[in-house]
């Protein structure tokens, strides 16, 4: 028996998007999620948080489909517990970071490797996060970490990240992808390792029952995730940048954001 939403994928950014300014998902939003899915629908996030975190933070939140984490760098299906791709940061980082975290003592470096993330210099923005996503972390030495980085996050003040931005761009790092998650947390990862490139990866292996997509973004690491959607819809609170890539706008977070994109797929059945 054909189901109203078969073949729809909705995928959503949490920070900024499905979460409200709080960082608490709404009833409102859980109920349309359910709803969606009962219906025939699949459901799953896009962020740049590790793969833990909804199973930690949101363990009522159904995904029954492979979700995106690491800002596109690893997709993950936290039903089966199963990685299906990662991209991992194959150029040595170890020599910047070093020279960063001594030039800019105030900011936070994390290093992400599956499961856990090692920091430097923790400060203010590190402790936030850590309560709002569950993360273990630890403070260790360098000869100590881990082979597999997936991505690096720089937290702090947002002017100073911009000044490690352009360091980088100085330096032609060309092989890594380094956008802003948050407006206090810089993310870098491999070139092709995006929310666009991750969720084109997840349509050409589940392609024949997916026969429409829509993504819902708000901040510049989402612009490439509502451009690949067939369906792109910004938050009220996104970046202009998502806004324009977007084929549609609604209202910002603290309204949930699901009843919306459901109203919105009616023309699209």
């Amino acid at each position: 028996m054909k189901m109203k939403y078969d073949g729809i994928v909705i995928y959503s950014d949490l920070d900024g998007t499905l979460l409200d300014s709080e960082r608490k998902l709404s009833k409102v939003n859980m109920d349309a999620i359910n709803y969606f899915i009962s219906q025939g629908g699949r459901f799953g996030v896009a962020t740049g948080r590790m793969e833990r975190t909804t199973e930690i933070m949101f363990p009522d939140l159904k995904l029954n489909v492979p979700s995106i984490f690491f800002n596109g760098a690893m997709a993950y299906d936290t039903s089966l517990k199963k990685v299906l791709f990662k991209t991992v940061i194959s150029g040595d980082l170890e020599p910047v970071l070093k020279k960063f975290i001594s030039e800019y003592p105030e900011i936070c470096c994390e290093i992400n490797i599956h499961g856990k993330a090692y920091v430097f210099n923790p400060n203010h923005v590190l402790q936030t996060q850590l309560e709002r996503e569950g993360i273990l972390v630890e403070e260790a030495r360098w000869e100590d970490i881990p082979d597999g980085w997936i991505k690096v996050l720089f937290m702090g003040d947002h002017g100073t990240l911009e000044k490690i931005k352009a360091d980088f761009d100085k330096l032609g790092r060309t092989d890594l992808n380094i956008v802003f998650s948050e407006d206090d947390i810089l993310d870098i990862m491999e070139k092709s390792a995006s929310k666009g490139s991750a969720l084109s990866k997840l349509k050409s292996l589940y392609g024949e029952n997916w026969r429409f997509v829509v993504a819902i973004g708000d901040n510049d690491n989402d612009m490439e995730l509502v451009q690949t959607a067939d369906l792109g819809i910004a938050v009220g609170n996104a970046s202009p940048a998502v806004k324009k890539a977007s084929d549609f706008i609604i209202k910002d977070h603290n309204t949930p954001c699901i009843p919306q994109v459901l109203e919105l797929l009616e023309s699209y059945l």
